[in-house]
């Protein structure tokens, strides 16, 4: 099995199966979404503070877990169709509180 930090250094991303990010699994995520999808975050490792997703949005919505703070705070509004747009997220450790800190790179 591998460790948490052996799967941050995977350049292989893991789809988000349903919007659901299996942060046991893999600290990098790419699917393409087609229609209205909210993500989860799921099965933090404890050395879990960091993780990336990609999206190709073909179509639809995309909403977030409300532990996520966003820069400016609020969420990434006009995502455009046909783009590829990049999400990191990391885990404060100063809080210690079950929140994520969200940034993005949009419209590729």
């Amino acid at each position: 099995m591998s460790s948490a930090a052996q799967l941050i250094k995977s350049p292989l991303a893991a789809p988000f199966t349903g919007g659901v990010c299996d942060l046991s699994k893999r600290s990098y995520f790419a699917d393409t979404v087609a229609g209205a999808i909210t993500f989860s975050f799921a099965n933090r490792p404890a050395d879990c503070v960091i993780f990336e997703v990609e999206i190709n949005l073909v179509s639809g919505t995309i909403a977030w877990p409300a532990n996520v703070r966003w820069v400016g705070g609020m969420a990434p509004q006009n995502l455009q169709t046909g783009k590829i747009h990049m999400f990191q997220f990391r885990r404060p450790q100063s809080t210690g509180a079950d929140q994520w800190l969200g940034s993005y790179l949009p419209n590729y």
